[in-house]
């Protein structure tokens, strides 16, 4: 990707980083071959302290650490970029990382091109672009679990894993969008 990460080893062509250690570490598989992967995090794991002042997870977020989750490393084989397989593996992994203690609030950065994606899957915008140390200019978002109507309104494939795991707005998280949202404070003159 052309990018300067610290935690590279480039003889083992690998990126073995601190979030790793206590993160949930997600892959899809084409003809046995891993061709994309997802890692989530709860912002209670301490190697996201870095995350939480580059996100500044603050009073804004109502939530207690080990109720907000980050998901990094969402890569995929250019070839499938395209395809089902990120929205499937991203499907899979928002089920099955909330499967045994729900995170209400899920937090990602992304680079300009992914912007439009985020935004269709029911990710928020709140906060600008930011400089992250080894991906440069990043915009970081949030998703509230508990946006169900958002979400079917998006027709985000992320609206039938809301519904199975939350009411709408149950955590506040539409009441959050509205507060926070970059797109609602240019529509209210902010």
């Amino acid at each position: 990707m052309g990018l300067r990460q610290k935690h590279a080893d480039h003889i083992g062509k690998q990126v073995v980083e601190p979030l790793d250690e206590a993160a949930r570490i997600y892959a899809a598989y084409f003809d046995g071959a891993i061709v994309g992967t997802i890692r989530g995090n709860r912002f209670s794991d301490l190697p996201t302290a870095y995350y939480r002042r580059l996100y500044r997870i603050d009073d804004r977020f109502p939530f207690d650490p080990h109720e907000m989750s980050l998901t990094t490393k969402l890569m995929f084989d250019p070839a499938l970029r395209c395809s089902s397989y990120p929205i499937r593996l991203i499907v899979h992994y928002a089920r099955d990382f909330n499967a045994g203690r729900p995170c209400k609030i899920d937090f990602v950065d992304c680079r300009r091109w992914l912007l439009p994606f985020f935004l269709k899957l029911g990710y928020v915008d709140y906060l600008g672009w930011v400089f992250h140390n080894e991906y440069g200019s990043v915009r970081p978002l949030f998703c509230p679990a508990d946006q169900v109507l958002r979400l079917q309104r998006l027709r985000s494939p992320l609206a039938a894993v809301a519904r199975d795991l939350c009411d709408n707005n149950m955590f506040g998280g539409e009441d959050l969008i509205r507060r926070l949202s970059l797109v609602s404070q240019a529509d209210r003159g902010g």
